[in-house]
């Protein structure tokens, strides 16, 4: 059996800042949920346990509690604004993607058009 890797955080020279190194970014930190069996959280809208069972809530707190750890964690702290008042990791997720993502179309975008204006 295979150990789970144990993520204690991003050094903060790491942490993502901006839209440079999103990608590498992105698929580091899905890889280190995928590792630890919480990749479903962020894939998968997974709304608060019902359960009735309190073993079974207790892990969903502290799978919840992992994953946003290792998101917030992973970001450097003008990024964790745009994080906050999120329901679900699902939704902090897809803010952060779309945000990141589509900020990273417009320098493309704009990189074309200061080419495209100096010929």
């Amino acid at each position: 059996m295979t150990e789970k890797m144990e993520f204690n955080g991003l050094r903060l020279k790491h942490a993502l800042e901006g839209t440079s190194k999103f990608v590498t970014w992105k698929d580091q930190t899905e890889a280190v949920l995928d590792d630890n069996g919480l990749l479903e959280y962020i894939k998968i809208d997974v709304a608060k346990s019902q359960e009735s069972n309190a073993q079974n809530l207790a892990q969903w707190k502290k799978d919840v509690a992992k994953v946003s750890r290792i998101i917030l964690e992973g970001v450097r702290y003008h990024i964790v604004s745009n994080l906050h008042g999120k329901e679900t990791l699902f939704t902090m997720w897809k803010a952060l993607k779309e945000l990141l993502e589509n900020n990273m179309l417009k320098m493309q975008q704009e990189n074309l058009d200061l080419i495209f204006s100096l010929k």
